[in-house]
């Protein structure tokens, strides 16, 4: 569902937002609440932080959270104007622009989106898929290399310049091949979907939707997930200032997004009824219930507690190790010109730091909500 994932932003934009406007510390109610602003994107994922707001979780952990619904391109320049404090979004949003805002920090990931990417393929075509090629080599690496090697002179519907595009990237580069060994049909994610469903390239590769809707017709999954390239990871994006100034506040709402998640494992049909309404109210996602459930700790994975986090993200063979993801944000965006320069993941990746005070405040095993 995220069709821009990956857009940078344009530097001069940047600037001119920064110079505009900056974070203004923040406020505390009379009832005692530290407001906070928080820009989200209307998504199954990035939507999360309603059930905190329907549930009064942010006012029991003491915040009084505004959330501000955001195009996912919108998102970091809200924050970069300091119309948000915090962001919901990935790693790629602050490896976008931190050459422009050095300020900008990723702060805390909750939320890998793993199996999101899939490529499709035709089940009477010429490609094969990674099990089947596993079934005849024996050995699951050498048949996801056979597999990417196979797309060679093959032509693939996606949408470049997005994390669709990066992904094939990212699976190309990773056994010795480029874009130049493939040939790219760059379509909007429906259009392009439906172009392959009537015959135009060898693969595709969209969003969420697209791939179940290709599902349905019959396409194959070839490859997918960490398997693809590593997956984007969902989380926190703030400013430096706000975790020197206002960390106590960071964390609880950290606190906040591992209870929601905890609530959705226990009560998925509650928790996805909330959220697929109120998307389905404010966009055109058409999002069922059922939609949702197989997207829940499925194609995308949520943590409930800090030692989640942990294994997923920050421990080197977790399913979404942040700096294969961190790397791979910055290989992209500068071999496609977006960004001038790598950034530093000391200066602009902050959660092994803000883990270890998560956890020295809430600790590691948290259950229930």
């Amino acid at each position: 569902m995220k069709l821009a994932r990956y857009a940078a932003v344009p530097v001069a934009a940047v600037m001119a937002l920064t110079a505009c406007a900056g974070q203004e510390g923040l406020e505390e109610g009379a009832d005692g609440l530290t407001k906070i602003t928080v820009g989200i994107s209307p998504f199954q994922d990035t939507y999360l932080p309603i059930i905190g707001e329907e549930m009064g979780w942010f006012e029991e952990a003491g915040l009084d959270v505004e959330l501000k619904s955001l195009a996912w391109n919108a998102i970091t320049p809200a924050l970069i104007s300091g119309d948000v404090d915090i962001a919901v979004n990935n790693t790629t949003g602050v490896v976008s622009i931190a050459n422009a805002d050095p300020d900008i920090v990723y702060a805390y990931g909750w939320n890998p989106f793993t199996e999101g990417s899939a490529l499709m393929v035709r089940e009477d075509g010429s490609l094969p898929t990674i099990d089947e090629l596993e079934t005849e080599l024996g050995d699951r690496e050498a048949a996801r290399t056979a597999m990417i090697e196979s797309l060679e002179g093959k032509s693939i519907v996606t949408t470049l310049a997005t994390d669709m595009g990066k992904q094939i990237s990212d699976a190309l580069a990773s056994v010795g091949m480029d874009e130049g060994d493939v040939e790219f049909i760059d379509m909007d994610p429906d259009a392009g979907l439906a172009a392959f469903l009537t015959g135009t390239g060898d693969a595709y590769l969209g969003g969420v939707p697209q791939r179940s809707k290709a599902l349905d017709e019959g396409m194959l999954v070839g490859l997918s997930g960490p398997e693809l390239a590593p997956p984007p990871i969902n989380g926190m994006l703030t400013k430096r200032a706000f975790v020197d100034e206002s960390e106590d506040a960071l964390l609880a709402f950290v606190n906040v997004m591992h209870r929601i998640i905890r609530y959705c494992d226990a009560e998925t049909d509650a928790c996805g009824t909330a959220i697929t309404d109120r998307l389905n109210e404010e966009t055109a996602a058409g999002l069922t219930l059922e939609g949702f459930k197989e997207y829940w700790q499925n194609i995308e994975l949520y943590a409930g507690n800090a030692a989640h986090a942990r294994e997923m993200i920050l421990d080197e063979d977790g399913v979404a190790y942040w700096k294969a993801t961190w790397d791979s944000d910055n290989a992209y965006l500068v071999d496609t010109g977006a960004i001038p320069a790598p950034v530093e993941a000391s200066e602009n990746f902050l959660m092994p730091e803000l883990w270890e005070s998560y956890v020295a405040e809430y600790g590691e095993d948290e259950t229930g909500y």
